[in-house]
């Protein structure tokens, strides 16, 4: 239906004219009435355009915002297996824990008998490599020692070989 039909539908020939207002009759041809009612369908049809575009988005959000509850709704149905899942092992393996408990304990009091153990060989090493430097040390001074000692026996046997050898002679003069 075109606007042409629509204004011969009302009655409406070749002009209008109010009668409620008076003399000043307000009067519209068939081309104003028809570029009015362009105006009207033009305004009409950016309103549309608008709004069709903010429904689109609206429900896209709307999309999103339920794609974003269902991963909700799975990731809770996934926690709420694995809290099941998990009460239920502890309810049946409450036995077998106290069994671990008891293991665990023993294993700490063994490793802090290890460290003890450990800790006191760590100082008697420490204690053995200082005595074998002191002895090393020592060793070297006894060694000088008896090297001087060696070399003063050497001097003194030569001075009595000296000595000897000078009474010797004087013996020898006087006989």
């Amino acid at each position: 239906m075109t606007a042409s039909s629509v204004i011969q539908l009302l009655g409406v020939s070749k002009t209008l004219k109010g009668a409620q207002f008076g003399d000043s009759a307000l009067a519209l041809t068939v081309e104003e009435l028809r570029a009015l009612l362009s105006v009207v369908l033009g305004v009409a049809n950016l309103a549309l355009l608008f709004l069709n575009r903010a429904l689109a988005y609206e429900q896209q959000a709307a999309q999103k915002a339920e794609l974003n509850l269902s991963v909700l709704q799975k990731q809770a149905k996934g926690m709420q297996s694995e809290y099941l899942r998990a009460t239920s092992k502890d309810d049946s393996s409450s036995g077998s824990q106290r069994g671990d408990k008891s293991e665990v304990s023993k294993l700490i009091s063994d490793k802090a008998r290890v460290q003890g153990a450990l800790e006191a060989a760590q100082a008697e090493a420490k204690s053995a490599a200082s005595n074998a430097a002191a002895l090393k040390a020592q060793s070297q001074g006894l060694e000088r020692e008896y090297d001087r000692l060696l070399a003063e026996n050497d001097n003194l046997k030569r001075r009595l070989a000296r000595f000897d050898a000078g009474f010797s002679a004087t013996d020898k003069k006087s006989a």
